[in-house]
């Protein structure tokens, strides 16, 4: 939040400056211009499968400099970099310990170093360790984006111009953490379900994919300030088409109960892919 704010305030100084020191001349068309942009957005994710489902969006930010190159009059190629914050809810259909044809989803808690550890059985009789089963999780994961699109605009009417966009943006997972509501489970001499608790700022980076795709596309609006300065509005939806996380957890355990409650274990299937609402607001120069 802070270095939103500070971004934000380095925008408006630099539109400040520009403006100040520019001409009263027409309006001019560059080959090149370049500004900063900040994208307040809603997030939400959408599992696949029945054991995961949604529960809820998060309202996150992000922004970073925009750099367009002009094509022909009212076609360019926009690119930058940025940094955007991504989450959403996500929660977990468990359905007992014992109860035939159920799931439940748990991970190991190392409690000396405050995290989690990677899937074994053999913490399972280790006091060092906590076992929980997972109810619900937040994620909230951070990415260096370089997002590449097709920007299309109409003719300058008055001092506006609108356009639409579509591209794709590709992402580095930068640092991702979790928040948790879990369950404690009770492995001897019966698992069973034991206090409800919460753990905050569970770090999932190595859980989370590395590059993650999105389809973006959006419409907006320039109102021109002068020569090729202008402040720039739009709206814009971000549909994912790759998978948030990896395949199979290194943490998650899944376990799966056959028709007499008897369980199996293995490292949990995951797949979910995001959806984010954008507002952008910037200035291009």
């Amino acid at each position: 939040m802070k270095n939103m704010k500070k971004l934000l305030t380095i925008s408006i100084m630099a539109l400040i400056a520009h403006v100040a020191f520019a001409g009263d001349g027409e309006n001019e068309l560059k080959n090149f211009r370049f500004g900063l942009k900040v994208t307040p957005s809603v997030n939400w994710y959408k599992p696949e499968g029945k054991i995961m489902e949604s529960n809820g969006a998060g309202v996150k930010f992000g922004g970073g400099l925009v750099l367009e190159f002009r094509l022909a009059k009212v076609i360019s190629i926009q690119t930058g970099v940025q940094i955007d914050m991504d989450g959403g809810k996500i929660k977990y259909n468990n359905a007992g310990l014992s109860n035939p044809n159920a799931n439940s989803v748990s991970y190991f808690y190392n409690n000396a170093d405050d995290k989690i550890v990677k899937y074994s059985d053999t913490y399972a009789t280790d006091p060092a360790y906590t076992h929980y089963q997972v109810n619900e999780r937040q994620y909230k994961i951070s990415y260096i984006t370089i997002p590449l699109s097709l920007k299309m605009k109409t003719k300058e009417i008055g001092t506006m111009t609108y356009f639409g966009q579509i591209g794709v943006n590709t992402s580095v997972r930068w640092k991702a953490t979790a928040n948790d509501k879990v369950t404690v489970i009770n492995d001897t001499p019966i698992p069973t379900l034991g206090a409800t608790d919460s753990k905050s700022k569970v770090d999932v980076t190595k859980d989370v994919s590395l590059i993650h795709e999105t389809l973006n596309f959006g419409l907006g609006t320039e109102l021109n300030l002068s020569g090729s300065t202008s402040i720039v509005f739009g709206l814009n939806y971000n549909l994912g088409f790759t998978n948030v996380v990896k395949n199979e957890s290194d943490y998650l355990e899944r376990r799966v109960n056959d028709s007499y409650g008897v369980g199996t274990f293995s490292h949990m299937p995951q797949s979910f892919k995001s959806n984010a609402v954008i507002l952008t607001v910037g200035v291009l120069f």
